[in-house]
C-alpha cells in the first residue's frame, strides 16, 4: 500500500452542496479560476486568512489565482514541508498533466498544474519538472471526476525525471479522488520522498461541513496490486 501526503489551502464544495460551510463561495470562485476551464474567466474576490495581504483581493484571471495560492504556500513553506514530511532541501515540482496535454502541445496548451507550479518556482518553492504527459488526449474532467488510476497510468508518457537529490511534490489544481496523483506517482516509480500540493481538496458529499478556508492535509492511499487500483483519500 502506497501512501502520499497532500496539502491544500482549503476545500471545494459544489454549488448547492448541503455540506458547504463558511467561505464556500469565495473558494469556489478561486477554483473556477484555477482550473481555467472558461473562455472568459469570471473574476472572484477572496480573503484567505493565510494570505500575506490579509485583505479582500480581487482576482481577474487564472494567472492571478495561481499567484494568490502560491503566495500562501511560499510564505508557509515550513508548515507545508512539515505536513508533507519533506526533509530534502531541493524540491521537484511535478505538474499532473491535464487531460489535453500531450507531447506536441505541452508548452502551448492549457495546463493549470504547470502554471501553478511555475508560480511556486518563481517564489523559490522548488523547481518545475514536467515529467509526464499523456500519450493520447483524454476526455475532459467534469465535476472533478477522474478516470481510474490504472487507465491513467497506462496513458502516461515519461518525458523527464526529477534530480536524484530532489524531493518530489506533485502539483495539481484540485484533488478530487487521488486517482491522477496515484497514476503519476506509479508511472515515476514511486519516488522515496514524495508528496502533493493542490489548491483545494474537493469535499465528499457525505463529508463533514468545514470552513472552506481551513487548510487540508489528506493521505492519498493506493494499492496497484489489483485492477482497478484501490485509491482512497484518508
Amino acid at each position: 500500500m502506497r501512501r502520499l501526503q497532500a496539502y491544500a489551502i482549503g476545500t471545494y464544495y459544489k454549488l448547492g452542496s448541503p455540506q458547504a460551510g463558511l467561505n464556500a463561495n469565495p473558494m469556489r470562485g478561486l477554483v473556477y479560476l484555477v482550473t481555467n476551464q472558461r473562455k472568459e474567466p469570471i473574476p472572484s474576490a477572496i480573503q484567505h486568512p493565510l494570505h500575506p495581504d490579509r485583505h479582500l483581493v480581487r482576482l481577474e484571471s487564472p494567472a492571478d489565482a495561481y499567484a494568490y495560492v502560491a503566495d500562501i504556500i511560499a510564505i508557509h513553506e515550513r508548515d507545508v514541508r512539515a505536513a508533507l514530511g519533506l526533509t530534502r532541501p531541493s524540491i521537484a515540482l511535478v505538474p499532473v498533466p491535464s487531460s489535453n496535454i500531450v507531447r506536441n502541445n505541452r508548452v502551448t496548451d492549457r495546463w493549470p498544474a504547470r502554471d501553478f507550479a511555475m508560480e511556486l518556482e518563481r517564489l523559490g518553492f522548488g523547481k518545475v519538472r514536467p515529467c509526464a504527459v499523456n500519450k493520447e488526449a483524454m476526455r475532459p474532467r467534469f465535476s472533478f471526476d477522474d478516470d481510474p488510476a490504472h487507465e491513467l497510468e497506462q496513458n502516461l508518457a515519461i518525458i523527464g525525471r526529477p534530480m536524484h537529490n530532489e524531493a518530489v511534490v506533485y502539483v495539481d489544481d484540485v484533488v478530487a479522488t487521488g486517482e491522477r496523483i496515484a497514476a503519476l506517482d506509479r508511472a515515476l516509480g514511486q519516488p522515496a520522498s514524495a508528496g502533493a500540493i493542490a489548491t483545494v481538496v474537493a469535499a465528499a458529499e457525505e463529508g463533514h461541513r468545514l470552513d472552506a478556508y481551513r487548510t487540508r492535509t489528506v493521505t492519498i492511499s493506493y494499492d496497484p496490486s489489483s485492477t482497478p487500483w484501490k485509491v482512497q483519500l484518508l
